[in-house]
């Protein structure tokens, strides 16, 4: 059938990807070598799934990899930038680099999920409800009255029988999530 006949491959049969790098990329590089301080360029060579790509890590390990378009791009982007460049595959990636990621992994791993500590259980469920029939985003941990009131006219609007052709199922729940939120 061929449904991803259209799709560059390789002589084993891998499929390339198909974006080039743009100048968008080089673009992002540049503001990122040019915003932190110490980056280091990383060339890794084209394989079977990706293109030549440059990987920029800062002295804090802080990094970005970004496609180019051949290895030789990449030496005159580190030395226009002043940057050294290494490769890869020879050097291996910094310590700092994989520090940083271990660093950002647990920030994201205990940074507790928002709690709406002004909220009961049962009122808390109730604002979520109302929040994914408007389509809101969630309210901060403490929401104040005019934001709950806001969701709930947003809410109605959007439950609303007539715009549902006369079905009041998310219409009752509208109105039992205002119920228990005192809205009524």
């Amino acid at each position: 059938m061929g449904w991803f006949s259209k799709r560059k491959r390789t002589d084993g049969g891998g499929v390339v990807s198909d974006r080039d790098a743009t100048r968008a990329d080089l673009a992002a590089l540049r503001e990122f070598a040019e915003t932190r301080r110490g980056v280091e360029a990383f060339v890794e060579p084209a394989t079977s799934v990706t293109q030549t790509t440059v990987l920029l890590v800062a002295s804090d390990g802080e990094w970005t990899r970004k496609r180019i378009a051949s290895p030789k791009v990449a030496s005159d982007f580190a030395r226009k930038q002043g940057i050294p460049l290494y490769d890869a595959n020879r050097v291996g990636y910094p310590q700092r680099m994989r520090d940083y990621n271990q660093r950002s992994s647990a920030q994201r791993t205990t940074t507790p999920s928002p709690q709406r500590a002004s909220l009961s259980p049962e009122r808390f469920k109730a604002l979520m409800v109302l929040e994914s029939i408007a389509g809101a985003e969630p309210l901060g941990k403490e929401p104040s009255a005019e934001e709950i009131e806001r969701v709930w006219k947003r809410a109605r609007t959007t439950a609303h029988p007539d715009r549902r052709g006369g079905d009041r199922t998310q219409w009752d729940k509208v109105e039992e999530a205002a119920r228990t939120l005192g809205l009524h």
